[in-house]
């Protein structure tokens, strides 16, 4: 076990760097401001800088292929000789558990930010093969430091785990940092890549069964990404805004009236916890990500989801009161201090 947390050196590896993995990141990096933090990245096309490679001591770009990918990671660690590698997605963490043999003095940490095999993109064949992947590299992983209940809960049911711990994802946003809301008409917002991932055409969907049932309400998506996905939801009425600074992101979402989120597939997504932090009432679309939330704010199918929204967006403000008060209760363990404490256990620092 490490032992000092002032002496502890942290190797961060992301294959995918943008958007909620950074995030994520970034909000670990934060919590442990006492240990010395190393960056090892490929950057997504999505990718927005907010002045975050500041916190990190060393900044190195992972190469596109996969072998050299393996082979920059076994460089920087005998570069940098940290006591941590914690790896970030599906592929950051295949590149760090091949780069490191198992009986090195390093430590393996990874968070999946949603397993490979939770996707409905790929084949049933494909998706049995990133899960018996998984399966084998845990054992070449010190601990799996899962960002939701349930992605840590997969990870302790196999027998190949080693140690799972749940380090709930923090949203650094203030809400008096933030405009307060008060526009006219009500305002569904959804925020992230448009992709099969975050899935628009639900989005759309559910606000088909708003309108089909007399709601009228403005519809906006915050982010960019698949050209043929922004034109369906324009063509639906949705302002797309393509990507902006996060700062505005944060406004935008600051100015809705309710954050609908209708992913097919997630770790745990930042964005719902940024809406929590300005005040939104949420609803989500029910996967496995959410299972462990109270049923009243999620929901199968547009259909559902519609009838949720319609509730939370009506005249009356206990709907919404409520709906906030069950996910104050939901994310209680998605605080700075919970996230530094398991971070620590997953890091193995006494």
């Amino acid at each position: 076990m490490v032992t000092g947390a002032s002496s502890v050196r942290v190797l961060h590896v992301i294959e995918s760097y943008g958007s909620g993995s950074l995030t994520a990141t970034v909000q670990y990096v934060r919590s442990t401001p006492d240990l010395e933090h190393h960056l090892l990245r490929r950057i997504r096309d999505d990718y927005v800088p907010f002045g975050e490679e500041s916190l990190f001591t060393t900044v190195a770009e992972l190469p596109a292929s996969a072998v050299r990918s393996i082979g920059s990671v076994r460089r920087a660690v005998r570069r940098l000789a940290p006591d941590v590698i914690h790896a970030h997605s599906s592929f950051a963490g295949l590149y760090a558990r091949l780069a490191v043999r198992a009986g090195r003095p390093v430590r393996v940490v990874y968070t999946p930010h949603c397993f490979g095999f939770e996707r409905t993109d790929i084949s049933p064949t494909t998706r049995r093969v990133f899960r018996l992947a998984e399966w084998l590299l845990a054992v070449n992983t010190s601990a799996i430091a899962g960002c939701s209940v349930e992605e840590a809960h997969t990870a302790r049911s196999w027998r190949t785990c080693r140690r799972a711990v749940h380090v709930p994802n923090v949203a650094a946003v203030s809400r008096a940092d933030l405009p307060s809301r008060g526009l006219a008409s009500p305002t569904i917002v959804a925020l992230g890549r448009i992709s099969a991932q975050k899935d628009a055409d639900f989005f759309r969907a559910t606000l088909h069964e708003l309108r089909r049932h007399g709601r009228e309400v403005r519809a906006r998506w915050i982010g960019g990404g698949d050209l043929a996905g922004s034109a369906r939801l324009e063509a639906a009425g949705v302002e797309v805004t393509d990507w902006v600074p996060r700062d505005r992101a944060l406004d935008l979402l600051a100015s809705a009236d309710l954050y609908l989120h209708t992913a097919a597939w997630e770790g745990f997504p930042m964005s719902v916890l940024e809406a929590h932090r300005v005040g939104l009432p949420i609803v989500v679309r029910d996967i496995a990500a959410f299972r462990h939330l109270p049923a009243a704010v999620r929901g199968d199918s547009p259909r559902e989801l519609a009838a949720l929204a319609a509730e939370l967006l009506g005249p009356s403000r206990g709907p919404a009161d409520e709906n906030r008060r069950l996910w104050d209760l939901a994310l209680a363990e998605h605080s700075p201090d919970v996230q530094r404490t398991r971070l620590l256990e997953a890091y193995g620092v006494a």
